[in-house]
């Protein structure tokens, strides 16, 4: 199996703190930049276009860590790409598939998913309803990191 699906039965709120948390403790580098206060932090918005458009608020601070909310409509999908780098994620609204050669994976709200470096698979909106999803990335997000595939093989 080259995903991993996590459960969890908590309030949003809890589980974005949670999520959080574990980004401090896992990816202390990642947060190295010496602040004595807080950041507040102000995304980008990127619209890009698949077969429908989609739009990724980028919260992302450093090369190391990317760090985005994406919202797609119905009936979203992205081609086949292999990632050099690694997914991890939660689904906050919708139903997320993952489809691989050998499977197709779906996720609901409340779930999360860790797609490893380098696997070839292709991202859709497999509900009826806008797919919302809170995305880290690591390393962060570089288009050069990012190829594209005609067919899984």
């Amino acid at each position: 199996m080259v995903f991993h699906k996590l459960h969890w039965r908590e309030s949003k709120t809890h589980f974005m703190k949670n999520i959080l948390l574990t980004l401090l403790l896992l990816s202390p580098l990642a947060f190295a930049e010496d602040t004595s206060e807080y950041q507040r932090i102000t995304p980008k918005e990127l619209k890009i276009q698949d077969n429908l458009e989609r739009t990724i608020l980028d919260y992302s601070t450093s090369d190391e860590l990317g760090m985005n909310q994406m919202l797609a409509p119905i009936g979203w999908t992205e081609p086949i790409v292999s990632l050099e780098f690694e997914l991890r994620g939660v689904v906050i609204a919708g139903v997320l598939g993952l489809e691989f050669k050998e499977e197709t994976a779906k996720f609901n709200v409340n779930e999360g998913f860790v797609i490893p470096k380098n696997t070839k698979v292709r991202i859709h909106n497999a509900g009826n309803v806008p797919l919302h999803l809170v995305e880290i990335l690591r390393p962060g997000y570089k288009e050069s990191l990012v190829k594209e595939y005609e067919s899984f093989e």
